[in-house]
């Protein structure tokens, strides 16, 4: 059960209600695992080529770091897959590793008609469920296992890349907070806290960030925003807030800052990679970091709005225009229902000095009598 004695749980539960819907379900994720052990398996027995060489293949992105987010109007979800060769990237050309992984795809029915040739992965379309990006590298050093050579076929050579290592940083960032404020709210009152996900604020934060990005970008995403973008900015300005709310608000103001007051647009690094600049292309089409200052302006005087706490209708209004109205509105309602289960079970309490619901038997709280046919 939820505890609602603090306003501020209680907009932390709902932000984190509409960050669940947002992810990726259970059962698609399953399949997913179905069809990386598949194509694992099917790499793994080439004999023309991969069979020989020590490899590892393993998700990275938001599904590894666990900050996905259903795209609007879309049921498909993303899934990157590193394909980590461990042999000297100087013996082959980006050319050849591309190729072979091209081969090999192409010679399964069912790859050769999924697949789709990106400039440095190999995608594979599962209609209406997710698509799997497969980046093929050789790793670039023996003392560091993460770092990676990967294909660039517009430039035609090898680029540095890190997507695992990146993954170590962004969970550390998410692991600055031991906890949440929606877990300690309910071990306050000796709840059982498997009404929440093990989702950190940060991880929830992004989710919603992105989320709001899709909304904003809707109907012109020409200079949309990409999710690495969002997703380091978000890591790098996080300094371990326990609450979602928080989390967001400390995120805006720093890229408000940043973008009102600073003479320079912002860089945004590879924090595993300082010589990859995620926003290099702010440099070369400035329409982009334009259109990244309106949608982060747009976002930090709403969330000045939501901080002020006008009422649940405003609240709600903010809420809505930020996420959606359907996201909102399940949420809401997954609210409603544990607070009807916990009446219906006696175990909701209304606190008789704040008015607020919390659980019943706790200090200063009444308990709530459950509905019954005609009230009785």
């Amino acid at each position: 059960m939820i505890t609602f004695q603090d306003e501020n749980v209680q907009l932390d539960d709902l932000l984190d209600r509409m960050a669940e819907s947002l992810q990726l379900d259970q059962t698609r994720y399953e399949l997913m695992i179905q069809h990386y052990e598949a194509i694992k398996k099917w790499i793994e027995t080439d004999e023309l080529f991969f069979k020989p060489f020590k490899y590892e293949l393993y998700p990275h992105g938001s599904v590894k770091i666990r900050t996905t987010v259903k795209p609007i109007g879309k049921d498909e979800f993303d899934l990157d897959i590193a394909l980590h060769l461990k042999t000297n990237w100087n013996q082959h050309t980006p050319e050849k590793i591309y190729s072979e992984l091209k081969r090999r795809l192409s010679e399964h029915a069912a790859y050769k008609e999924k697949m789709e040739l990106k400039n440095r992965c190999i995608r594979l379309n599962y209609a209406g469920d997710f698509h799997m990006d497969i980046l093929p590298g050789i790793q670039e050093n023996e003392w560091d296992e993460d770092k990676l050579c990967v294909p660039d076929r517009a430039l035609g050579y090898w680029v540095s890349s890190n997507p695992r290592g990146y993954s170590k940083w962004f969970m550390n960032q998410v692991n600055m907070a031991k906890t949440s404020i929606l877990l300690k709210a309910l071990r306050a009152e000796k709840l059982p806290e498997n009404d929440y996900e093990n989702k950190k604020p940060l991880q929830r934060g992004v989710q919603l960030i992105k989320r709001y990005r899709d909304i904003y970008f809707q109907k012109d995403d020409t200079y949309k925003t990409s999710s690495i973008v969002l997703t380091t900015i978000a890591g790098q300005f996080y300094n371990g807030e326990e609450s979602i709310f928080l989390t967001v608000e400390n995120i805006v103001n720093r890229i408000r800052q940043h973008t009102m007051y600073m003479p320079a647009r912002i860089k945004v690094l590879n924090p595993v990679n300082s010589a990859e600049d995620f926003t290099d292309k702010w440099e070369t089409e400035p329409e982009y970091y334009t259109a990244f200052k309106a949608f982060a302006e747009h976002l930090y005087f709403e969330w000045q709005e939501l901080k002020k706490k006008h009422g649940i209708i405003s609240e709600s209004r903010i809420l809505k225009g930020l996420f959606g109205d359907d996201l909102y509105l399940r949420a809401q309602e997954s609210q409603a229902n544990i607070i009807e289960k916990a009446r219906s079970a006696n175990e909701l309490g209304i606190n008789r000095n704040t008015g607020m619901l919390g659980a019943a038997g706790a200090v200063s709280t009444s308990a709530v009598k459950s509905n019954t046919f005609f009230g009785d």
